[in-house]
């Protein structure tokens, strides 16, 4: 064996150790584009899943279900999309974007009124308050729509002037901030800040559309496929409820 035959050999190997390396370290992360509303809980999610499972790392952008949708019709690299409806993950299966039949629902959500330091009964709240409402922006935001319906059936005497954040965190921010004295969030979002349940209001679930939430796995990354393995146990579930939404029932693994 001649010296440069040796030598393409070598070169050779190098490059597939190199190439296999960087396709572990791929599949070993994953990037997840995620609704706001359910940020914190995925965080929290993550954080129970890699305590059995280190090898695995998540990063995580979120934004309006509107916005993400955009980016990923736009060929951003995203593993997995927790929407915060259905519709979104179901047109990028129709679109053939993603892994096919991997469509399923992760959560369901619910909305709530919030009135920091509310000194009145909350009939006498829908029925003479005359100031600003923050809601998510319903063009984007799944939470914004429902939002817009709830309204639409006159749970306010007077129509309230709307404010509108991108997505429910940032409405929940204009209140928080005291820049607006009333908003439609989520009732995950208020659980998550403490918010003491005396402040926040659960309009009747027939009163606006069911926020059906449905998550969309986009690759084969490894370490996604693992991630959704775990969201779909008891133990996931169970923090996903105490999170103020209400987790499907899974399909018993059969045996």
């Amino acid at each position: 064996m001649t010296a440069r035959i040796l030598t393409l050999l070598l070169q050779l190997l190098t490059a597939s150790v190199l190439f296999s390396s960087t396709v572990q370290a791929s599949n070993d992360q994953a990037t997840i584009a995620v609704a706001a509303n359910f940020r914190i809980t995925l965080e929290d999610l993550i954080a129970d899943f890699q305590v059995n499972t280190p090898e695995f790392s998540f990063q995580l952008v979120s934004g309006s279900t509107g916005m993400l949708f955009a980016q990923i019709r736009n060929g951003a690299p995203y593993d997995l999309f927790f929407a915060a409806d259905a519709a979104r993950p179901e047109q990028l299966e129709r679109d053939g974007v993603g892994v096919l039949d991997s469509v399923e629902i992760y959560a369901l959500g619910q909305i709530a009124v919030w009135v920091p330091n509310r000194d009145r009964p909350w009939k006498v709240i829908f029925k003479d308050y005359r100031g600003s409402l923050a809601i998510a922006n319903p063009t984007v935001a799944p939470y914004g729509l429902a939002a817009q319906h709830l309204l639409e059936t006159g749970l306010f005497a007077n129509p309230p002037k709307l404010i509108q954040g991108t997505n429910v965190h940032q409405a929940f921010q204009f209140v928080d901030s005291g820049n607006v004295q009333v908003a439609m969030t989520s009732l995950a979002q208020v659980i998550q800040a403490g918010v003491p349940r005396r402040e926040y209001y659960l309009p009747d679930l027939n009163r606006y559309p069911r926020i059906v939430q449905k998550r969309v796995l986009l690759s084969e990354n490894t370490a996604a496929k693992a991630l959704l393995v775990y969201l779909r146990s008891a133990s996931a579930q169970r923090l996903v409820e105490s999170a103020g939404y209400t987790a499907p029932a899974q399909p018993e693994q059969s045996t």
